[in-house]
């Protein structure tokens, strides 16, 4: 018995000594390649822009947006003072079919319907009002997004990047070197050029 765990234990360790080699002399592809991930390029220069740092400052998108919210801010009021206009409304009518104030059973029928149309129609033009809203915002996203995009085609042929991603806060980049944020000089240059036109 003793003799066949002697042996045993010495076929184990031949076992052991020939994966050795089999793993590590055979072997003579990176650790990447084994892995089943090629190299393509390992001189591709790779950067970001922080999309909020850069369209919070950018002049142009600071400009759009702000005449977009003073749009929005006007809508508001407008509407408000719509819908403070149906609620008193609503509230005469209430008043005067309490206290007996319409003529006829028909005129009370009739301000009830209007009441209602307006309500309606308010609603509608709330509906379209938010529809046209949204249009809006996504062709100032468009517009700044063809702006940045032609400007990083024109910055891009002297600097030769590979890749220029895009990350926003709590984005897809969570850590980087120094170096490779080049949101600073991206927003320098827009602004520039913005500046001229």
């Amino acid at each position: 018995m003793k003799n066949f765990s002697i042996g045993l234990n010495v076929l184990l360790l031949v076992a052991v000594v020939v994966l050795y080699i089999l793993h590590f002399a055979g072997n003579t592809k990176t650790g990447n390649e084994s892995e089943g991930v090629k190299v393509v390029n390992p001189e591709a220069k790779i950067v970001y822009i922080n999309m909020d740092t850069l369209l919070s400052n950018y002049t142009q998108s600071r400009e759009l947006n702000e005449a977009f919210l003073k749009k929005i801010e006007k809508y508001k009021t407008d509407m408000n003072v719509k819908m403070k206009s149906l609620v008193k409304r609503q509230e005469e009518y209430q008043r005067k079919l309490e206290n007996n104030g319409f003529v006829t059973r028909e005129s009370a029928n009739q301000e009830y319907y209007d009441i209602v149309l307006e309500s309606q129609n308010m609603e509608r033009l709330k509906q379209e009002t938010q529809e046209s809203i949204l249009r809006e915002q996504n062709e100032i996203n468009k517009k700044l997004y063809d702006v940045i995009i032609a400007f990083l085609k024109e910055y891009n042929k002297d600097k030769g990047y590979s890749l220029i991603l895009s990350t926003t806060l709590g984005g897809t980049v969570f850590y980087a070197e120094d170096g490779f944020d080049i949101t600073q000089d991206i927003l320098k240059q827009l602004n520039a050029q913005y500046k001229k036109k």
